[in-house]
């Protein structure tokens, strides 16, 4: 190398390794306050919070499943959503001994430095492994840049702001999704054997840190072992051990995911903000759209505020993807990520593979995450492209692209631009919002030690609007909370809102794809709200409510009879719900599918909680009250056990066969109250043959004199929970009814036992994973362990 070609080499490896430095220095400078140990605003986060308490209670039993009082009257808990993340907060909360509160905000730091090692080293090991180092920082350094700038909608769980607003475990997911490529990309270059190890321990790691993410990943994975296949058909053997290794590990996640997912809404959200707006920043749109209403020109607004602000960067990474594709998806390093980049793409566009697979869940929004990975992994590789050939020089231009970047990310504040005025949470709030907080405590403090509280909740980012803003100060207050966190929602929040369509629409819904609202309505009386919304949360134990806004009040107004206020902490109001004085109540009501008699199947969970609720409607317009229990095969071969405790028995019949309606006549027989309905009359107001044969059932019921008298606290129902005193019966809210051995021992409080062996073996499957990879790192950076010529 001549002189003068060797000090250029010098000053630009000198201008890259300093711009790359500041670059490193400047990200804890850019979050110092999660280093200050106090509470962080956002959507999402105050309710991961309460989880990561939740899971350090857990822990020290040597198992990560449970029961927790915090959420849905009673619920499991990390049965569904997979726990390593709080894992990794626990483990900063006992080794730092800070609070967990300091411990997530840690962790929050170490995931945002994991996705910029991810990004990197998958940048480095597809795309820039040829460069020399230097030229790679800027490239990668480019890369997780075009990333964290991005300033579309928080709430799609996107970058930074994503992270900001609580999305933070699937960042940390995705982050493993990449670092895992890079050690299945190294062992097919390298045969490293200890790659594959690392491999197999980041899979399960994944596995265990957050389901939707698994799907993508393993989708991805699909697609790389399609690009690759000569590889994987002459390594068939390893990856058939290797997929073996994972399976079991991972097992405790796939059974629970099995076995117990009926019992989760399947929250299932099918918007995501306009894909280019969200590329190019919704920051920039929403300028124009401010100027606009000032009597400015949108267009020649948005133009002149997305180059302005620098975005215009945005736009040229747009362009020249679109005039490049084709070399893009030609080129042998390129073409994976290109094909991960358009999959995901049309995942963030289209929500039809969710509807065709109804159990798993393709968020839109979730899928454009990945999808924006991929394009700001691809967007230095597109510099390259119009710098190829001498065009333009190389260094030049992709160095001043970073200095832009650099600078958006200096002056990009992920926390304002969502709206917070400070990440903090206490200094978001004004003097006057955190004393009526502290107030509102107060008062939750005094209300009875298992007061069940059904918190109205309004989609907005004010002190009092997202769902988990209910869920910390329910929890501080040391009273239980009627609904829960959106990320682990129980099937009961999907109960909810089909009922609070009576008089009660105007607020916060969990996404979901099971809907009766319209059916519900047209069974009720007329268009007058008879109440039905406050029937079913007295049926599933409710005992307050309380809320602020106008829409609320205004119910209070409506139904005064059946609410007493209890306190008043301006504006919020908190009332006791009482039972209705125009129902006459009356024994539950068993409630047997016709399939178990001709088929032995089990009337199922979801089945019979939409059968149970359509029959509550025409109950309570016949003006009575009573609970449905569903009669499982066990209950029915031992009917007379739990005959003191019903009233009388339904058959929900398909077709009223023949040998139904003798079932039916023999169960009379033996004195046994009973009737057939037709699943297809429930939803329908008519009076066909099953809607009178429930009207005769219950005025047969009515006949014995039941007082009603308030049993133990609501818990959720769970095929897993136990008695040694009785049986746990579903009901229509999905509670659990229990029912007492001794039959003159009505309602006695319940010991309740909850297997532990599952959570033990969860807890285990999560820290052999971790060692696992631990291992394989190890033995990376061993040359006596590196098994590169090992044969298997």
């Amino acid at each position: 190398m001549d002189p003068l070609s060797f000090r250029r080499v010098l000053w630009a490896k000198f201008l890259a390794y300093g711009l790359g430095f500041l670059i490193l220095l400047s990200i804890p400078f850019q979050f110092w306050y999660l280093f200050s140990g106090e509470t962080l605003s956002g959507w999402d986060t105050p309710g991961h919070i309460v989880l990561a308490k939740e899971f350090a209670k857990l822990v020290p039993s040597g198992s990560v499943t449970g029961w927790s009082e915090v959420w849905f009257g009673g619920f499991p808990i990390f049965y569904f959503y997979p726990p390593f993340y709080y894992l990794i907060v626990y483990c900063i909360h006992i080794l730092f001994s800070v609070s967990v509160e300091s411990a997530f905000s840690i962790s929050i730091f170490f995931t945002i430095i994991l996705l910029f090692f991810a990004i990197y080293s998958f940048s480095k090991q597809f795309l820039w492994s040829l460069y020399p180092n230097y030229i790679r920082i800027l490239f990668g350094f480019s890369a997780v840049l075009f990333y964290f700038n991005y300033a579309g909608d928080g709430l799609q769980g996107t970058s930074l702001v994503g992270i900001v607003e609580g999305t933070v475990i699937s960042s940390f997911a995705h982050s493993l999704v990449f670092l895992a490529l890079v050690s299945l990309d190294k062992y097919r270059k390298i045969h490293q054997s200890s790659q594959l190890v690392i491999f197999v321990g980041i899979t399960s790691i994944i596995f265990y840190s957050h389901l939707l993410s698994s799907i993508f990943y393993s989708l991805i994975l699909l697609l790389y072992f399609v690009e690759y296949r000569s590889f994987v058909r002459q390594n068939i053997k390893r990856f058939c051990l290797a997929a073996f290794v994972i399976f079991f590990l991972i097992l405790p996640v796939v059974y629970n995911y099995i076995r117990f997912s009926e019992y989760t809404s399947g929250v299932f959200y099918g918007h995501s903000y306009p894909p280019l707006l969200s590329i190019l920043g919704k920051d920039v749109y929403d300028s124009a759209m401010k100027a606009s209403t000032n009597g400015e020109n949108l267009t020649l607004a948005y133009i002149i505020e997305l180059f302005s602000s620098g975005r215009w960067l945005s736009l040229v990474a747009v362009i020249i993807f679109v005039f490049n594709f084709r070399n893009f998806y030609t080129s042998i390093r390129s073409k994976f990520i290109t094909t991960v980049l358009m999959i995901f793409l049309w995942f963030s566009l289209d929500s039809s593979f969710g509807y065709i697979f109804p159990n798993i869940k393709i968020h839109n929004y979730r899928a454009f995450d990945c999808f924006f990975i991929a394009f700001s992994i691809l967007f230095p590789y597109s510099l390259r492209y119009i710098t190829g050939k001498g065009k333009l020089p190389l260094f030049p231009f992709i160095y001043f692209a970073l200095i832009i970047q650099f600078f958006l990310f200096l002056s990009f504040n992920p926390s304002k631009y969502q709206d917070y005025v400070s990440p903090l949470w206490q200094n978001a709030r004004t003097k006057e919002e955190l004393a009526l907080y502290q107030s509102l405590t107060k008062r939750l403090k005094l209300l009875p030690k298992n007061a069940l509280i059904q918190p109205e909740i309004i989609k907005s980012k004010a002190m009092f609007g997202t769902p988990h803003f209910w869920l910390p100060l329910l929890y501080n207050a040391g009273v239980r909370n009627n609904l829960g966190l959106t990320v682990e929602s129980s099937y009961y929040s999907t109960l909810v809102f089909n009922w609070q369509e009576f008089g009660f629409g105007h607020t916060f819904r969990w996404g979901t794809d099971v809907d009766w609202r319209d059916q519900l309505l047209s069974l009720g009386i007329g268009k007058v709200d008879s109440g039905y919304y406050l029937d079913f949360l007295f049926r599933s134990g409710v005992t307050h409510m309380i809320g602020f806004s106008p829409e609320y009040k205004n119910y209070l107004n409506v139904h005064a009879k059946r609410l007493e206020i209890v306190a008043v902490e301006h504006p919020f109001v908190i009332v006791k719900i009482l039972s209705n004085p125009n129902l006459k109540w009356i024994k539950p009501i068993g409630l047997i599918h016709s399939e178990l008699l001709n088929s032995n199947s089990e009337y199922g969970y979801r089945d019979f909680l939409k059968t149970s609720n359509f029959l509550q409607m025409h109950v309570a317009n016949l003006g009575y009250h009573t609970k449905f229990l569903r009669i499982t095969k066990t209950q029915l071969n031992d009917i007379e056990s739990i005959r003191p405790f019903l009233s009388s028995v339904i058959l929900v019949t398909k077709e009223n066969g023949l040998g139904e309606v003798s079932w039916i006549q023999g169960l009379n027989k033996k004195n046994i109250s009973a009737s057939l309905v037709r699943e297809s009359d429930l939803p329908l107001v008519t009076d066909s043959i099953s809607t009178q044969n429930i009207s005769v059932l219950l005025n047969q019921a009515s006949q014995v004199t039941y007082i009603h008298q308030v049993g133990t606290e609501s818990q959720s129902y769970f095929r897993e929970r136990r008695s040694s005193s009785g049986e746990l019966m579903l009901d229509d809210t999905a509670r659990e009814f229990f029912i007492s051995e001794g039959k003159n021992k009505r309602q006695e409080k319940p010991d309740v036992l909850m297997p532990s062996f599952g959570g033990k073996l969860y807890l285990l499957g999560m820290v052999i994973s971790f060692l696992l990879l631990l291992g394989g790192l190890v033995f990376t950076k061993t040359p006596y362990f590196s098994f590169s010529k090992t044969k298997w």
